[in-house]
């Protein structure tokens, strides 16, 4: 199953990977129920059912198989065409004020390398804006009736972090799109150094949907793309998009290294590559010799257990788990409300999630989901908030890590005083202006 969705994911397939595909798909006969579901589970049926279609092996399928395939492809290219409509609205805007934007990753690659809007789910809409645009794009999506996710909803604008590389997300007032507007590629907390400044240098015009807009440089974008997989979130969905883009695209591999060093992003950009190699072996044994590094750390360490997973089993994804977005979800809420017993709540839930994972989740982090011997369930369970710190220490650096959660407690506490002095809540806000809390809701819970 992972080699046939594997091969099916590339969008340029020799005679080999035809052959291979077309044999596996007439062979599979009582077991097309499993290969959708399979597809399904990792979020590749929309991009397999227009590969199929487009190379005309649909017909080897049953009627209903193709029928689920062809389904979970319109409500993905529904969601995603809301989404890009939506995304022209304030890009136009932006064009009028004069405010440069890039598109990065995905929305971006759907247009140059799949050539298909529904090619998967995509959380949100993410744009590289300059620093000093901020103040004015606030005002866009404000005169635009979007509603603030987060701070900043009590009526001013929010000021630029300088520990942080993004602004606050927005969502439109349908609720088809949520935007990231980010001013970095990385957070500056972080080893990670990109310099921005070349990247909107060597970046080049691209039209969305009639508005002229920007895309980074192939050796930038892949940079990015390396950059923003997950340590444990990385599946064929996650790593088709680098190896795509190195298909699409010609890439300078002298340059991409450059960067790459320049960046303090061997390391990732190592355990990233020998990732997407395991799906389809693209990029260079020259490029990733030129990038071996550290066996020792914590992605060398990963990479390793990793690669001896996909020995054993065939298949790397069943370490896969996205555990920092699920605590990044539960320090939101903790955030957006006031009182001490509802922060309380959500702190006990943050603490219990980093010292107390379940097993589920424990094994996948030590790569020991395919062997749950009571040996690996102890290991993985002492490991448990070592590989959690670890990892959102790759998102934001130990540093602000450690202040990160000194800080929650710090907040908990003090919030003992708005049982004394009135507070109002985010949610007190959009019941202000109208707004059904539980869209809101929906729309960070259906997040993925």
């Amino acid at each position: 199953m992972f080699e046939l969705a594997a091969r099916i994911s590339k969008i340029v397939w020799n005679d080999e990977d035809l052959l291979f595909i077309s044999q596996h798909l007439a062979t599979l006969k009582d077991r097309e129920a499993d290969f959708f579901a399979y597809c399904a589970t990792w979020k590749l049926a929309p991009w397999t059912y227009v590969q199929l279609k487009k190379h005309e092996l649909l017909e080897l399928l049953k009627p209903q198989t193709t029928g689920a395939f062809k389904k979970a492809h319109e409500k993905i290219e529904e969601q995603n065409e809301r989404r890009n409509q939506t995304a022209a609205e304030f890009l136009a805007e932006f064009k009028k004020e004069a405010i440069e934007v890039v598109v990065l990753k995905g929305n971006y690659l759907a247009h140059t390398a799949y050539h298909s809007i529904g090619y998967k789910r995509m959380n949100d809409f993410d744009i590289l804006i300059h620093q000093e645009d901020w103040s004015r794009i606030q005002d866009v999506y404000l005169r635009l009736g979007y509603i603030p996710l987060g701070f900043g909803w009590s009526g001013e604008k929010e000021k630029p972090a300088t520990f942080s590389h993004v602004g606050m997300s927005f969502i439109s007032s349908d609720f088809s799109c949520i935007i990231g507007s980010q001013w970095g590629l990385k957070s500056p907390t972080t080893h990670f150094k990109v310099d921005i400044d070349e990247a909107w240098a060597s970046s080049k015009d691209f039209d969305f949907y009639g508005v002229p807009v920007k895309s980074l440089s192939p050796e930038y974008n892949l940079v990015h793309l390396i950059l923003h997989l997950g340590v444990f979130k990385c599946g064929i969905r996650d790593c088709m998009d680098l190896y795509n883009l190195h298909a699409a695209e010609p890439i300078n591999e002298a340059e991409l290294l450059r960067i790459i060093k320049s960046s303090n992003a061997t390391e990732k950009a190592y355990f990233a590559l020998e990732i997407s190699n395991l799906c389809t072996p693209i990029f260079s044994p020259f490029l990733i010799d030129k990038l071996a590094t550290n066996a020792h750390g914590f992605l060398g360490r990963r990479l390793h257990k990793r690669k001896k997973v996909a020995s054993e089993t065939g298949d790397f994804q069943t370490s896969y788990n996205d555990y920092f977005q699920d605590i990044e979800k539960k320090v939101i809420y903790f955030n957006l409300f006031p009182q001490f017993h509802v922060k309380l709540k959500f702190y006990l839930k943050i603490l219990r999630m980093i010292y107390f994972p379940k097993m589920k989740t424990a094994l996948k982090m030590n790569d020991a989901y395919h062997q749950p011997t009571v040996m690996n369930k102890v290991v993985s369970v002492l490991k448990a908030p070592y590989f959690v710190f670890s990892l959102i220490a790759q998102e934001i650096g130990w540093k602000f890590t450690i202040l990160l959660f000194i800080k929650l407690g710090v907040d908990l506490l003090i919030s003992v005083k708005n049982y004394f002095v009135k507070t109002s809540s985010y949610f007190d806000y959009l019941k202000s202006k109208g707004i059904d809390p539980k869209e809101i809701e929906k729309a960070v819970k259906n997040i993925q």
